[in-house]
């Protein structure tokens, strides 16, 4: 498999990434294609689609030691499932499969550039491959196992002026990020302050119950 572009976002470190595309979905990325995939006859047609999938690369090296199980933080991690019952990052090949709207497509001299909306990677996350998005996509599901056991949290935003006032632009999608909780699953430290990082801003945050409070914005 080969490397046909990379996506560039305000993601810079894994903590904070929505754990599911379209949750964040004011978040912007832009798609640049490498080597002989840069061509703009490559996207002929894309920009009659509204969203699109995209296979990716997950960060760090693929192991030769197969994990038949993992522990999924939806469950508190300290449970296992197997593997492929799981959106776990670790896999055999570290692959993962977003679902993405599709602003743009601009085709330019140095190469055509995708602009996407609600994206779930890091900044300069690989891309495999690109597909277009189609209704058939579509399933009526009734069974979609752990998923439904308590892996969603929204959280009320207390301190919410102190994002606007220091954030500018970014605020709303800052909330977003705050808002569906980007704690693990099994973290439930109330005096712990944590930091997540989004475009250039460091948010210094606690949570008591369901409510985050915003200690502290940091300009990086």
């Amino acid at each position: 498999m080969e490397i046909i572009a990379e996506i560039h976002t305000d993601y810079p470190e894994k903590f904070g990434i929505p754990k599911q595309a379209g949750i964040v979905a004011d978040s912007v990325g832009t798609i640049r294609f490498c080597g002989k995939y840069n061509v703009n006859e490559a996207v002929k047609g894309l920009e009659n689609y509204d969203y699109i999938w995209i296979l990716w690369q997950f960060d760090g090296p693929v192991s030769d030691n197969f994990t038949p199980t993992v522990r999924p933080p939806v469950l508190g991690g300290n449970k296992y499932e197997g593997v492929f019952a799981t959106r776990s990052p670790n896999r055999p090949n570290h692959i993962g499969m977003s679902s993405v709207r599709l602003k743009s497509v601009e085709l330019t001299e140095k190469g055509p550039v995708l602009t996407v909306l609600g994206a779930d990677m890091r900044d300069g996350t690989k891309i495999y491959d690109i597909k277009p998005y189609i209704p058939r996509d579509i399933h009526d599901i009734s069974r979609h196992g752990i998923a439904t056991d308590g892996g969603h949290r929204h959280l009320e935003i207390q301190n919410p002026d102190l994002l606007w006032e220091k954030c500018g632009e970014y605020a709303n999608i800052i909330a977003q990020i705050l808002q569906n909780d980007p704690r693990p699953a099994f973290h439930k430290d109330s005096d712990r302050i944590y930091g997540v990082k989004y475009a250039n801003f460091n948010i210094k945050f606690t949570v008591k119950l369901n409510t985050l409070i915003v200690v502290a914005v940091e300009i990086l």
